[in-house]
């Protein structure tokens, strides 16, 4: 068999494992299962947040990190977890936190080979979140919250994905061959993967539905800027070397429906992201950290 026909093979069978819903997905991490419940219940508040994530080291010191960060106007240092959450406040500590074991699972992953390609994965989910988190401050009335949050997980179907491909025995002591294949089959696949994990592990339907909306360039889009039209937008200029570029225009975004909600051309796009630039990469800088 060829490898283009191994790869066709692959491409079916996982296509037929989703549709059937027979993908094998990871179990949700205790502390994130610990968090949804803290943060479903009436009852709970930051003192409760912060007695859970000090038990998590990692977590904890990436809290107080970011809260001391100047992003966040930080005049005073702070050096426990309850302050770090006072100051951040529960629901940014909540979206923080979920971010960090999604980051974890993938650093988790074990795959000899491909931790460089793990990374990638990750620090491409930043810099979407970074980059949605300022536009829906600037361009939207949607909790920046939550638009940071589907930024974080829009791409985690890559996951199951890759730790599937790497129980084929082909592949599994071939990396260089494994992160071909990879390349081949996964933005396929990925998008319908990233749904069926987030539905699985309980994320609200509208960031369940990003996993299958942020590559969907020619969608139709009406009404106000939604979560959607977000990390749309967000992924499309997270691809491009620098998009403050007023001379290289990304024609097919410029003409779609969704860009149009933002900007009505790219050079006032290009002017306003300039602006915004300094802003974006303290954001991604401070969160992929």
């Amino acid at each position: 068999m060829t490898l283009t026909e191994q790869v066709n093979a692959v491409i079916a069978e996982l296509s037929d494992d989703i549709k059937n819903s027979k993908l094998d997905l990871p179990s949700p991490p205790d502390i994130l299962i610990k968090v949804r419940a803290l943060s479903n219940n009436d009852n709970s508040n930051a003192t409760d947040l912060a007695n859970l994530v000090k038990f998590d080291p990692n977590i904890a010191s990436r809290i107080i990190k970011i809260a001391n960060s100047s992003l966040f106007g930080s005049r005073f240092h702070v050096n426990s977890v309850q302050s770090a959450v006072t100051r951040l406040g529960s629901s940014k500590v909540i979206n923080l936190i979920t971010g960090s074991v999604i980051a974890q699972n993938f650093i988790n992953a074990q795959i000899k080979g491909l931790e460089s390609y793990f990374n990638k994965v990750w620090q491409k989910s930043n810099k979407v979140s970074a980059i949605c988190y300022v536009l829906a401050q600037q361009k939207s009335t949607i909790d920046p919250e939550q638009a940071l949050l589907a930024g974080m997980v829009h791409n985690i179907g890559i996951l199951p994905l890759i730790l599937r491909l790497n129980k084929i025995s082909a592949f599994r002591d071939e990396p260089k061959l494994l992160i071909h294949v990879a390349n081949q089959v996964v933005p396929k696949l990925y998008p319908k993967a990233g749904n069926m994990i987030l539905t699985n592990w309980n994320f609200s339907p509208s960031i369940a539905a990003v996993a299958v909306s942020h590559n969907k360039l020619n969608r139709e889009s009406t009404g106000p800027i939604d979560l959607d039209d977000l990390i749309l937008v967000s992924f499309e200029l997270s691809r491009l070397a620098d998009f403050t570029d007023s001379d290289n225009i990304p024609e097919k975004l410029v003409d779609s429906a969704t860009f149009q909600k933002f900007w009505s051309n790219w050079t006032e796009a290009a002017t306003a992201l300039s602006e915004l630039k300094e802003q974006i990469e303290q954001i991604n800088s401070v969160f992929k950290s």
